[in-house]
């Protein structure tokens, strides 16, 4: 891996899946599915000790604890999805992959209106998709200078 890359992937990847994964295991509902598959492989204690050590969540806005986790997630698909396809001619492909992050987020809340898809609809969750994909592929651009990969230095 180059090394400017790794910066790259820690910054807009790694800290934003870290992050919501952080919400979600210290503040949110433990009877949600996720917690289930905590349990089934024997993390129930480990998560149980992290969230009496963390205590309750401060006060935030309700769109903090169950709309951010997923727009992490998806700033973190659409930033890896532009970092592997930086330098690639515009094509229908690419711009299919630089998508994947937003279709995967709005598909799942769609998919939970239509209850298709485990979960409540929430058009906060969508527009959050909505800002974090625009966002990462703005911060992520090759004109942002304090995230640039040259050419040079990507070779």
């Amino acid at each position: 891996m180059k090394p400017r890359k790794l910066p790259f992937l820690i910054v807009h990847v790694l800290l934003p899946v870290c992050a919501g994964g952080f919400i979600y295991l210290c503040w949110r509902n433990p009877n949600l599915l996720m917690f289930d598959w905590l349990r089934a492989l024997g993390f129930e204690p480990a998560v149980a000790a992290m969230r009496s050590a963390v205590g309750v969540a401060p006060y935030s806005p309700r769109w903090f604890l169950t709309s951010l986790p997923d727009g992490l997630w998806v700033y973190a698909l659409t930033a890896l999805m532009a970092l592997v396809w930086r330098g690639a001619d515009f094509s229908p492909l690419k711009i299919f992959w630089l998508s994947t992050g937003f279709l995967l987020g709005a598909g799942s809340e769609l998919g939970q209106m239509i209850h298709v898809v485990p979960g409540s609809f929430d058009p906060i969750d969508l527009l959050v998709c909505l800002i974090a994909a625009a966002a990462a592929l703005v911060l992520t651009s090759s004109k942002m200078k304090f995230v640039r990969l040259n050419s040079q230095e990507s070779k």
